[in-house]
């Protein structure tokens, strides 16, 4: 199964929540994880719709990982789900 991983915080690879997702990866060796750091890299994605669509497209299943003390959705995966819908994808 191809899993992509949009990870909305803005600590990008040092996140905590993506630790976790890091742990489920490792024990879930027969599955592809392909990352996004949507939280760290959303300006440069909206530049360059073409290389993150494919990932979305070849997907099975989208894990969203973002930090849950907010209790919010981070503005930068919002913006990124914005982009999904006016995409198309």
């Amino acid at each position: 199964m191809n899993i992509l991983v949009l990870n909305g915080s803005p600590a990008g690879k040092d996140s905590i929540t993506l630790f976790t997702v890091l742990y489920i990866q490792k024990h879930l060796p027969e599955h592809r994880f392909d990352i996004l750091h949507v939280g760290q890299q959303i300006r440069k994605m909206e530049k360059d719709l073409e290389a993150w669509m494919e990932l979305v497209r070849q997907a099975d299943l989208i894990l969203f990982s973002y930090p849950v003390y907010t209790f919010l959705v981070p503005a930068q995966l919002h913006r990124f789900i914005e982009l999904m819908k006016a995409s198309g994808v």
